[in-house]
């Protein structure tokens, strides 16, 4: 069976499918070339455009005598010799080599990186990218970039020298801010967004190319802002800190002098009272000349309090030797020794110095933690109401410290009342 033993219908159906192969391989030319990929399949696509061709202008010339009644052509008389079965042998070949083709195609654009696949993968970033030419020219701007441009500039138009010169300036949209940062520039837009704005210089197969990258960097912004106000916040404490430890040294440094002072006084104190109670009453001369033999030796420097022994042991020494009794009813808690020795040896003096007194009692007791002890003697009343200076002052002082409460009281007699509570 030859093309011109075949209907017109069967004949017309061929010359179709033959058209459209032609079609096909003609497009698969051109997107392999849109594609950037290699033209060597062409060896392939170009001999089978020419049997298409060849296919289509037997089919044409036969059809036009079969159809249309013409005159047969010296091609036409050749052409309706040729196998009708050969022709659709030819097609289905043809279809099977474009479908190949095809398929192979798409693999290579699939797995090759084309401009196209390059510019919808930097549309995706989050990031800005833009590559521009050495004289400002736009080559390659993500969307992204864009709309940092539009924003910041109030424009659509991407022009990367005007947003530079901007970002240098300040002067920007309303609402967005610049700030410089070594090469770049932080970039503040109205929506409190932050962008790390960065230019650099690459060089590519010999040209010059700008890129210009817009870091998001928003939550790391504020994040450093937070840093630095917890820094300022630590500075501040730490100085407070440092101005309370030179306070507190100095203070120390006071209460030590002052501890030397009132143990010098005590020991300056002691010894007057033994004078006075020896030109008085009599008494031990040689003891008494010891004493002030350390006392004097104490004010020149040449001798140091003794602070290892027990001061209360060293007052009832003390008593003794001014000729007053020193009654203690209690005992006296560990945390008050130091109190209830400066309590007692004011009370010792003013009793000798002011009552004229024999007798000094001490009466202690604790009551559910809270220590009292109430301060007495046997000599003549105040003539009036007493004045808290000098001693007595220092002592209040002390009880203070300790969370403490002093009373005292005139009549019917003398009475001091310290009162520390059980937790300091």
């Amino acid at each position: 069976m030859t093309l011109g033993n075949i209907s017109s219908v069967t004949l017309s159906a061929i010359g179709t499918a033959v058209y459209l192969l032609i079609f096909l391989f003609l497009a698969a030319m051109m997107r392999r070339r849109i594609a950037g990929l290699s033209r060597k399949t062409n060896i392939i696509i170009i001999p089978s455009l020419v049997l298409c061709l060849f296919l289509l202008l037997c089919i044409t010339e036969v059809s036009r005598c079969v159809i249309g009644g013409n005159e047969p052509s010296v091609v036409e008389q050749w052409a309706e010799r040729i196998s009708a079965v050969f022709c659709l042998g030819a097609e289905v070949v043809l279809t099977m080599i474009w479908a190949g083709l095809m398929f192979r195609q798409e693999q290579m654009i699939q797995s090759r990186l084309t401009p196209q696949s390059l510019e919808e993968g930097l549309d995706s970033m989050s990031d800005g990218v833009a590559f521009v030419s050495s004289k400002g020219f736009p080559l390659l701007v993500n969307s992204t970039m864009q709309m940092i441009c539009r924003e910041a500039l109030g424009s659509s138009f991407f022009d990367s020298r005007e947003l530079e010169k901007r970002l240098q300036s300040g002067d920007l949209a309303e609402g967005c801010t610049a700030e410089s940062r070594g090469k770049g520039y932080y970039l503040h837009l109205n929506d409190g967004s932050v962008w790390d704005v960065q230019k650099s210089l690459m060089m590519i197969e010999g040209r010059k190319i700008w890129e210009l990258i817009a870091y998001d960097v928003t939550e790391r912004y504020r994040k450093r802002l937070q840093l630095e106000e917890r820094n300022a916040h630590l500075e501040e404490v730490n100085r407070s800190i440092r101005n309370y430890t030179r306070e507190m040294n100095a203070i120390i440094r006071e209460e030590e002098v002052l501890a030397a002072k009132i143990r010098i006084h005590d020991d300056v104190g002691r010894a007057l009272l033994a004078l006075k109670s020896y030109l008085i009453r009599g008494g031990d001369r040689e003891a008494l000349l010891e004493m002030w033999q350390f006392t004097a030796g104490l004010l020149r420097g040449e001798n140091a309090p003794d602070e290892s022994a027990d001061p209360i042991v060293a007052l009832k020494e003390a008593a003794e030797a001014v000729g007053v009794k020193l009654i203690l009813n209690g005992e006296i808690p560990k945390k008050m020794q130091k109190v209830m020795a400066i309590a007692i040896h004011e009370c010792l003096t003013n009793t000798v110095k002011h009552a004229d007194g024999s007798v000094l009692t001490v009466d202690i007791t604790d009551e559910d933690g809270v220590i009292t002890a109430v301060f007495t003697n046997d000599g003549k009343p105040p003539e009036g109401e007493i004045s808290e200076s000098g001693g007595l002052k220092s002592l209040r002082s002390a009880v203070e410290q300790v969370r403490g409460e002093m009373e005292i009281a005139s009549r019917p007699r003398f009475m001091l009342t310290v009162r520390v509570g059980g937790k300091e």
